[in-house]
């Protein structure tokens, strides 16, 4: 658990950064951060720094917790159930990108059994498919945002031997 200030030392931004990501990606502000919480942080500066934008990573993460709510993998257990996971060790074939929740099913598979919600949940007026949720569009908008992703991150990681060597001579 660590502090604003503390984790913004960590990250090597200021606490004003952190404070605009929250607003920006809807996390909530705390006294006192879990582990997690940073992890999270870490992965968008990291993908900043590896080319992607911010509006391509805040439009993937509001396609990732529209998945996480249809697919019930959202146990809401704290204020900061959405980035809780990012503590555990990552496995891109089961884990989702930025929130690092398990998925129950490897990421590639193009099957997905629907309808297995197990949580004690208020009951829906209509179907989440007659609503416009569908799991498997959902999941199929996922892959290919992260395959952008992805693809990015590749083309700018073979460049950026390159720049830091050259900004080494910068500072």
């Amino acid at each position: 658990m660590k502090s604003m200030k503390l984790m913004a030392e960590g990250l090597g931004r200021p606490a004003v950064w952190i404070a605009g990501v929250q607003k920006r990606f809807g996390l909530p502000g705390l006294e006192i951060y879990p582990e997690g919480y940073e992890s999270f942080l870490r992965k968008i500066v990291h993908l900043r720094v590896l080319g992607v934008s911010e509006e391509t990573l805040r439009e993937f993460w509001a396609v990732e917790r529209k998945l996480i709510e249809v697919l019930h993998l959202d146990p809401q257990s704290s204020p900061t159930w959405m980035v809780d996971a990012c503590a555990y060790p990552a496995d891109p074939d089961r884990r989702l990108l930025l929130s690092n929740i398990d998925l129950g099913f490897p990421l590639p598979a193009t099957d997905l059994q629907i309808g297995l919600n197990f949580a004690a949940s208020a009951p829906e007026l209509f179907a989440g498919k007659e609503m416009g949720e569908d799991a498997l569009r959902l999941l199929s908008d996922y892959r290919t945002r992260l395959t952008a992703i992805r693809s990015t991150v590749a083309s700018e990681s073979l460049i950026l031997p390159a720049a830091v060597k050259w900004g080494k001579g910068l500072v």
